[in-house]
């Protein structure tokens, strides 16, 4: 189902730097010039409205999917089917690698903790997980190597909502982190559902869902982050995301046709 892949890769791509775009906006008004308090602009409704949209939309999309067959087994859901798979699937691993080393050697514009610190080596370790699990998904003796990789990942994405948490927690401009939390929130559910194949217990429709919506989140926050390493961090999660969705409904299967039944002989 290549077609339908294209298609809602596309839309969430597109919808996502729409989010980006406003998301830019938002931050350019949410602050009064004058006072410098927060200024309950109608940008910030429009950018709910959008995020709120945004959901619904693909709820109602993968609602559309589930007419077809999902892969039950990782083989199956994470078999690419182009040449580049290989090298585009390893992608976001070296990005969000990166990342975890930016944290840990170029602080940024923010005040650097050794919370920070540790999440900048747990983003590196779900860079390692995440290439662990790129490398064996589709192995037929993979599934432990994977486990031990999405381990790895759900680890990171955990590191990081609780520092992302950390540093809002005294920001009294709840635009300035709400998107963001909301958007690690989400990348800890992408990851949950898409490990899911390698523990037995596949989600297949809500991968799809949560990662398409993971994705668009990450995007719509990478803007306006203090520290280049949060900034690739959202965009190696984004791209990991959109990766993940776009196989499972690549490799999603058209349902057979029921035989007919003979007609009953008197």
């Amino acid at each position: 189902m290549r077609s339908e892949a294209y298609k809602l890769s596309g839309f969430t791509i597109i919808i996502s730097a729409l989010g980006f775009l406003l998301r830019w906006l938002q931050d350019m008004r949410i602050l009064d010039e004058e006072n410098g308090l927060a200024d309950h602009a109608p940008i910030s409704f429009l950018v709910a409205g959008v995020i709120a949209l945004t959901a619904l939309i693909l709820a109602l999309l993968v609602l559309r999917l589930r007419q077809f067959v999902p892969p039950m087994t990782p083989q199956a859901a994470y078999e690419g089917h182009t040449p580049l798979y290989g090298v585009v699937s390893l992608a976001p691993a070296i990005l969000l690698a990166a990342a975890g080393l930016l944290r840990l050697v170029h602080p940024g514009d923010v005040l650097w903790t050794t919370t920070h610190r540790i999440c900048g080596a747990f983003t590196v370790l779900g860079g390692l997980g995440a290439g662990v699990v790129a490398m064996n998904a589709v192995k037929e003796d993979g599934a432990a190597a994977c486990r031990k990789g999405a381990g790895m990942m759900l680890l990171f994405v955990g590191a990081w909502l609780v520092t992302g948490y950390r540093d809002a927690a005294g920001d009294p401009v709840v635009w300035r982190f709400v998107v963001g939390i909301l958007a690690r929130c989400m990348a800890l559910l992408a990851v949950y559902h898409a490990a899911g194949w390698f523990f037995n217990s596949p989600h297949p429709f809500w991968t799809i869902f949560s990662c398409n919506f993971g994705a668009f989140l990450c995007v719509m926050s990478a803007i306006d982050q203090s520290s280049m390493a949060e900034s690739v961090t959202y965009a190696a999660a984004a791209m990991q995301f959109l990766i993940w969705a776009f196989v499972a409904v690549e490799n999603l299967k058209t349902k057979p046709l029921e035989p007919e039944k003979a007609p009953a002989q008197e």
